[in-house]
């Protein structure tokens, strides 16, 4: 089960290079900007998808200041291509980057690592991630070998044998943590199952548990988008791109401490969109939205929250 992501909403405010580079569509930068509440049907691209083809568009065209933006934008809403852009960016600016946007890049790239990033294409980006963060801590002034170390074990983990490689030279053992994602049986492990010795003395009846419930986390093809009204609100659109009904709880978030006091639940059938007050989607004094979704037709305790 994955961890229920975290959406705040960010400033709306335009780059003025970006307003006039003809190198970045329209119907792109107000998805980034406003996400389904762009009133855009016919364009399917998620709003953190949106941001990180801004950003790359961006930085393709030389221009890092106004990129940066974008690729953070994109990073806190799971968008993994847009997750690697932020911290490459951050990394080739070290020389200008402002210390809180250091720090803030190493704890957007930590949470990526640790999973709350959506894949690129069908492939586990998590490991790309985690090296790239591991090289925030390990080149960028002030350095943190140890942090850094972090990251390419769990790199190491995820079975990129890059990370394998750098915690090695950092002295770290990394022999447990290939093991344990590797599909081989272990070394001296037996070719086939050993026969249960036969019973002896009265039966005894042993009664198998009950098998978990399958569950389908379908919060990847779900958007919940923010926006930041009079300060002390927080109003979201969620849409439902899957191809099946899902169920969805959303709970508000203040300076990073969720309310589960005040979740919401909402079954959304494929291709529905819901949002503001009326939908449940508003909340004052939060600054932020957790939301979980499962498929409509799973077991309630799938989700997340």
């Amino acid at each position: 089960m994955q961890l229920p992501a975290v959406l705040a909403p960010l400033a709306l405010s335009v780059v003025a290079s970006v307003a006039c580079a003809a190198t970045v569509p329209k119907a792109e930068l107000d998805r980034c900007k406003l996400g389904v509440a762009d009133g855009n049907d016919a364009y399917t691209v998620r709003q953190g998808a949106a941001c990180g083809r801004v950003a790359k568009r961006l930085a393709d065209d030389e221009q890092p200041g106004a990129a940066l933006a974008y690729a953070r934008k994109a990073c806190e809403l799971e968008d993994a291509p847009g997750c690697v852009e932020y911290l490459e960016i951050v990394r080739a600016q070290q020389a200008s980057i402002a210390s809180e946007e250091l720090q803030r890049a190493r704890v957007a790239g930590e949470k990526a690592c640790s999973g709350l990033v959506i894949a690129s294409e069908g492939a586990d980006a998590r490991p790309l991630v985690c090296l790239r963060t591991a090289e925030l801590y390990m080149d960028v002034s002030p350095k943190s070998p140890e942090d850094a170390g972090r990251m390419y074990v769990r790199a190491c983990k995820l079975g990129d044998e890059r990370g394998c490689a750098h915690a090695r030279t950092l002295g770290l053992d990394t022999e447990d943590h290939v093991a344990s994602s590797s599909s081989k049986p272990a070394r001296n492990a037996p070719a086939v199952a050993q026969p249960l010795p036969a019973p002896t003395g009265r039966v005894t009846t042993v009664v198998s548990p009950q098998p978990a419930p399958a569950c389908h986390e379908m919060r990847p093809c779900v958007s919940l988008d923010l926006q930041q009204r009079n300060v002390t609100e927080v109003v979201g659109s969620i849409a439902n791109r899957c191809d099946r009904a899902v169920t969805c709880t959303w709970c508000p978030v203040h300076a990073g401490a969720v309310d589960k006091t005040q979740c919401r639940k909402a079954t959304l059938a494929a291709g529905e969109s819901r949002a503001g007050r009326d939908a449940g989607l508003w909340y004052d004094g939060f600054d932020a939205m957790a939301y979980d979704c499962m498929d409509a037709a799973d077991d309630k305790g799938c989700l997340g929250m």
